[in-house]
């Protein structure tokens, strides 16, 4: 499949996300080679009007050259099979006005290439799996499911910066004092020199949580950081300014998604909701308030939800239906 073809097919999709045949060309095509995901990533940023680099970085007559090339190959929309054999000049011309805007697109697209170079990132993404990354300084991620994280193929050479798009990652840093360890994730970025922290990036923000060592957290392009020990967790809000800590005690489910273990020691029953939805990815709703404040003292070593509510029902003599991804305390 050549560049243009590539090309086509993600300006197709972003002009109509929610066709279903749309979506399973361009999955097909982000999994022949891991650099389309990054192609599609940068493409997608320049479509939501994401800022471009410097223009003074880019070879402006190839890349017109590039658009030339790429506007005199895009289809026209018609159904006629002479227009379809059109000269390539007439099918420019006959191009519908949202296909101009998408000409915009695929020249921002060819900028962000020369400035990145296609694949300059490794991008990990995971589904329902878990996974771990060995990165080349040494240091150790370990990526939740349904997460995506990416780092510079020259990590470790002049910097050690990883972008976490979405999800879940805890972070083992190498310490190395002249090239700091920096985490971007939205409106929000983690410093650190030498430590183990977990960072969670959600729809409504992000939240840093520091097993050892010492972290700053702090809102992109503002003085608002925090310093964080060991056993706090900074909750920061998506397009937010303030930041709220905690400390936890030190039996707690923060990384119970990588220790695949949940460990409840005399914890409130809202508390444990929280934990059970988290972990096992379904809602948990306490109808019944009166149990709220009841207490639980169990360790769950990576047993399926059916076996621990189970022995919720028994242990604390209550009321648990589940069904269709809802758990009802009652």
């Amino acid at each position: 499949m050549n560049k243009n073809t590539d090309i086509d097919i993600v300006i197709r999709y972003l002009e109509d996300p929610d066709n279903e045949q749309l979506k399973k060309q361009l999955n097909d095509w982000i999994q022949e080679d891991t650099a389309n995901l990054d192609i599609f990533l940068d493409m997608k940023a320049m479509w939501q009007g994401d800022p471009l680099p410097a223009a003074s970085a880019f070879d402006t007559q190839g890349q017109w050259l590039q658009l030339n090339t790429a506007l005199e190959t895009l289809p026209a929309e018609t159904t006629a099979t002479a227009k379809r054999t059109a000269s390539r000049k007439s099918r420019v011309i006959q191009m519908k006005s949202r296909y101009w805007w998408a000409a915009a697109a695929v020249l921002a697209a060819g900028l962000t290439w020369t400035w990145f170079g296609p694949g300059s990132y490794k991008t990990i993404t995971t589904a329902q799996n878990l996974d771990s990354l060995h990165l080349p300084d040494g240091s150790m991620v370990y990526i939740n499911a349904h997460s995506t994280i990416r780092y510079s193929r020259s990590f470790g050479k002049n910097n050690r910066q990883i972008k976490i798009d979405k999800g879940e990652a805890f972070f083992d840093v190498v310490q190395n004092d002249a090239l700091p360890f920096k985490v971007d994730a939205p409106d929000v970025e983690v410093q650190v020199l030498g430590t183990a922290f977990n960072v969670k990036a959600a729809k409504t923000g992000v939240k840093v949580f520091v097993q050892s060592g010492k972290v700053s957290a702090a809102y992109k392009g503002t003085e608002k950081k925090v310093i964080l020990t060991p056993g706090q967790e900074a909750s920061l809000l998506r397009h937010g300014n303030s930041i709220d800590t905690r400390l936890h005690k030190e039996k707690n489910n923060i990384l119970a998604w990588k220790t695949r273990c949940l460990t409840f020691d005399d914890a409130p029953l809202t508390e444990v909701a929280a934990a059970l939805s988290d972990f096992y990815n379904v809602q948990v709703i306490i109808s019944n308030q009166q149990l709220a404040d009841k207490k639980l003292l169990a360790t769950f070593p990576n047993m399926p939800l059916e076996e621990v509510l189970d022995i919720m029902r028994k242990t604390l003599q209550i009321n648990i239906t589940y069904k269709n991804n809802l758990v009802e305390i009652h």
